[in-house]
């Protein structure tokens, strides 16, 4: 339910913001921030926008875009994780997987070819190539835009902030649950919500350790607590091409039996999981030079470190699962005889 309101907020207030700008297009003017008058032309739509080839001029940038566009979508696939919630199943999570997907890409390029029209790339007032703007462009546009309604902005990127936090701890809640149930952890995480029916115990563990390891870090570094949410990025490029490797490889079998499995279980998987390792390493070699982020250690971009450490933890834990034999059965696709549904607490 909560989750319900938040994407309403957010629909609402940047429909509100999507359509002062169109009547500010329609109208013919932009209004600038200290420029004499107020009034300048807006920037008109160019198809070159979308040229490829324009974009594969500096192939740096569009593995940078890559990465970005990879954080900014990340946890459109949180209604897979919460299959076994949904009602029917076998084909509503995908079906919702797919549209949010469509939907996204959608709101995202529709919102950025109205904010490049409307405030231009200039270097001036709320102009993107402002170099005091692109921390935050939105916060830049909002009183421009909106007046005395500005904080409608505020609002909605609270209550982007706030889903996004969930997105990213149902899926991990969920596979803890599955791993509480089948022996891999302490039977705890299996509890189930009595009333809610969700992951209680593993919920709270996983909301948790998030806000300590942001508060620790926040102590330690904000810099290194920047550089690791850069490295999130890799992370994400990491395990989609992974999951695209492994679609590839479990159907295989059935690649000749409709042109249908062939593209969308073989070639287009297949395509996907190359392009993000490509990315991957190619970025990796890119946070290594110690001018990017905001901090070095050892003479090394902090992003790398911090990716590169903490993907080593994870193959480590992963090797150690594989064979530590409380969680072998596990991770190798063979649950316990013993285990059983979730139980409530």
């Amino acid at each position: 339910h909560v989750q319900r309101v938040l994407t309403y907020v957010q629909y609402v207030s940047l429909g509100i913001f999507a359509l002062a700008i169109i009547v500010r297009i329609v109208v013919g003017v932009r209004i600038v921030v200290g420029a004499p008058g107020g009034a300048t032309t807006n920037q008109s739509f160019d198809i070159e926008w979308f040229n490829p080839a324009g974009a594969f001029s500096d192939p740096g940038a569009v593995v940078h875009g890559m990465l970005l566009a990879l954080f900014i979508y990340w946890g459109w696939d949180t209604c897979l994780a919460v299959n076994e919630e949904t009602e029917n199943p076998s084909t509503t999570p995908g079906r919702g997987a797919v549209i949010s997907a469509f939907v996204l890409v959608a709101i995202y390029v529709s919102v950025a070819l109205l904010v490049m029209m409307y405030a231009t790339v200039g270097t001036e007032g709320i102009g993107l190539g402002n170099e005091a703007n692109q921390s935050d462009v939105f916060l830049a546009m909002k009183d421009v835009v909106l007046g005395p309604w500005g904080w409608l902005i505020v609002v909605a990127v609270l209550a982007s902030v706030l889903s996004s936090t969930q997105t990213t701890i149902l899926p991990t809640a969920r596979g803890t649950l599955s791993m509480g149930v089948h022996g891999a952890l302490p039977p705890k995480f299996g509890e189930v919500h009595a009333r809610n029916q969700t992951p209680g115990f593993s919920t709270q563990v996983m909301g948790a350790a998030a806000v300590v390891y942001y508060v620790a870090m926040s102590f330690l570094s904000e810099n290194l607590l920047s550089d690791s949410i850069s490295a999130i990025s890799l992370f994400i490029a990491f395990y989609y091409a992974l999951t695209g490797f492994a679609c590839f490889w479990y159907f295989r079998g059935t690649f000749r039996e409709s042109a249908r499995n062939l593209w969308f279980r073989g070639i287009l998987p297949l395509i996907g999981a190359l392009l993000l390792t490509a990315a991957f390493f190619i970025s990796a070699v890119q946070m290594l030079d110690p001018a990017y982020g905001d901090s070095q250690i050892f003479g090394i971009g902090g992003a790398f470190v911090s990716g590169v450490v903490l993907l080593a933890l994870g193959v480590v834990l992963a090797v150690v699962c594989r064979f530590l034999p409380s969680t072998r059965e596990y991770f190798t696709g063979k649950p316990t005889a013993a285990a059983t549904a979730p139980t409530s607490a």
